[in-house]
């Protein structure tokens, strides 16, 4: 595991501030892990669980012995991982139950036990409720990591019984950097853009159709800005999409519209590939109407993290942006 921060350099930062937790030999038993989608808090989670776990270990688990072993193979007993059954599903109170179940026991081996949650903000607000107890009697020489990148749909009582440890995105020439290193050199930066600047999530969409994907639909959100379409027309033909990463993108998009609208040259740009259109919009849009537009985008976008009706969601957002695009400066 040791070949993790080679492998993802930006990850160096975060796993010297969890080696102060193991050379002073205080590692919290709960900790909240927090930071973009696609930054790579698994990793470095795992990177922990071994450390931990490891019978002979160094600055990182050694590798050779049975525990790294079980590790590598996926099957060491006091290595716990609980997510949903399915992607986008809730983390169920039947999930937390058994986990609980499971801490009762005695560890396999002697040592740590480590349970990974995650992503912890999916739990229903029964799991929550379960969980409850376990981080406020934490099991001796159990470390809790939750795994999150939307900490703030997480219950109070959860996040105020965890520690803290943020992840923050690489900058943008590390992750050009590292895309090119992986040969994706000639899409670097319009892949870095697509992944709001997380670079696993960016190499996970090279090769696929999502930049052309990203075109249509920019391409839709400029004809309702010139009344080449209607919002219903548009809201239903987007309706089968991924609202979430809609929602990304345009939050994105608007994110530009107000830096060129601050500065028409601006070259620090979330979509350089939009820029040319994106600098035609911001030319006939009032600042302070984009303002506005961003800050129902980014409520719109943490309601689509609960139960809001997403159809009815969109179709807001759409007659907003062409209401705010068709109206004079």
């Amino acid at each position: 595991m040791s070949e993790v921060l080679g492998t993802y350099p930006w990850l160096r930062e975060g796993w010297s501030r969890l080696q102060a937790y193991l050379n002073t030999g205080r590692v919290p038993q709960a900790l909240l892990m927090t930071g973009a989608a696609g930054i790579g808090k698994r990793h470095l989670a795992l990177l922990l669980a071994q450390r931990l776990l490891c019978r002979a270990p160094g600055e990182f688990g050694c590798g050779h012995c049975a525990s790294c072993a079980l590790i590598a193979a996926g099957t060491h007993p006091d290595l716990i991982q609980v997510g949903p059954v399915e992607p986008g599903k809730p983390i169920t109170v039947d999930a937390i139950r058994g986990l609980i179940a499971t801490l009762g026991l005695k560890p396999q081996y002697s040592g740590y036990r480590v349970v990974i949650l995650a992503p912890a903000h999916q739990m229903n607000v029964n799991a929550a409720n379960s969980l409850l107890k376990t981080l406020e009697e934490p099991e001796r020489h159990t470390v809790m990591l939750l795994l999150s990148e939307q900490p703030a749909l997480l219950p109070a009582t959860i996040a105020s019984r965890c520690q803290r440890f943020a992840l923050s995105l690489p900058s943008r020439d590390a992750v050009l950097e590292f895309l090119s290193a992986h040969g994706q050199a000639a899409q670097a930066e319009v892949l870095w853009s697509i992944a709001g600047g997380a670079p696993l999530r960016a190499l996970e969409l090279a090769g696929s159709s999502v930049v052309e994907i990203r075109a249509g639909f920019f391409a839709d959100w400029s004809d309702l800005a010139a009344g080449r379409e209607q919002p219903a027309t548009v809201a239903e033909k987007w309706a089968k999409s991924a609202l979430d990463e809609l929602a990304d993108w345009m939050l994105s998009w608007t994110g530009d519209l107000i830096r060129l609208k601050s500065d028409p040259h601006c070259r620090r740009l979330d979509n350089p590939d939009l820029s040319k259109s994106l600098q035609a919009l911001a030319a006939r849009l009032h600042l302070t109407a984009v303002f506005d537009y961003l800050d129902r985008l980014n409520h719109a976008r943490r309601l689509l993290s609960g139960q809001a009706n997403r159809q009815l969601l969109l179709e807001e957002l759409l007659i907003r942006w062409a209401w705010l695009a068709r109206s004079p400066p």
